[in-house]
């Protein structure tokens, strides 16, 4: 049987970095080449996982699949659902969009998934009992505006906050969604504070593109 990284590479990862003019779309907002890529970055992700040959896998994801067939948006769900069909192991996804959840729900449709309606801090509190079982988190909530990021950083800020008491040695957390100004260099994006506040810790990431990636 192949392993999972040899099915990734051979089925999704060319369409993870496929999109349609990445860097005219980058350019035009000021910002940085690799707008959408997330190849590499979900490459870096599962191979962490691996290393840790595991029986199975348990995986927390904040923003859940809307658009599936959609490689522009990442189909994180339907990949990290994948992944722990091949290991074992269990996806949960939150939104606080009810339409999100019911179309990921039916499209993803495994006994190893499932989506909830819910805010993503709220939900994640109400997890407390379980967090410290959970050994990636990919956090891809509140949609952010690129020339003012402020809303959707602070939020994600919020969302690590929560989980950070509970992260075990070897858990590995991921924040989508993340560039440049082109001028400036300035960061912006989801993951831009939870940057900021690990930095202050002398905490800083193994992978920093369009996906921003932790390991603890």
């Amino acid at each position: 049987m192949n392993s999972w990284l040899e099915i990734f590479k051979q089925n999704y990862y060319e369409s993870l970095g496929a999109t349609v003019s990445p860097d005219k779309k980058a350019h035009k907002r000021n910002l940085q080449d690799g707008l959408f890529q997330r190849a590499d970055g979900f490459f870096e992700i599962f191979s962490a996982l691996e290393q840790q040959q595991k029986d199975q896998y348990h995986i927390v994801e904040t923003g859940t699949m809307r658009n599936p067939g959609n490689w522009k948006d990442g189909q994180s769900s339907f990949l990290f659902t994948e992944f722990v069909r091949h290991h074992g192991g269990s996806v949960r996804s939150v939104d606080i969009n009810q339409t999100a959840v019911d179309t990921a729900n039916d499209a993803v449709n495994s006994t190893h998934f499932h989506a909830t309606c819910s805010d993503s801090v709220a939900w994640l509190n109400s997890l407390s009992h379980s967090l410290g079982s959970i050994d990636f988190f990919y956090l891809d909530s509140y949609d952010v505006k690129w020339i003012n990021d402020h809303d959707s950083a602070e939020h994600h800020l919020k969302e690590f906050i929560t989980i950070e008491p509970y992260l075990q040695p070897g858990a590995i957390v991921a924040i989508d969604d993340n560039s440049r100004f082109r001028d400036s260099r300035l960061r912006t994006g989801k993951g831009r504070r939870i940057v900021e506040y690990l930095t202050e810790k002398d905490i800083h990431p193994v992978y920093d593109h369009y996906q921003i990636i932790y390991k603890f």
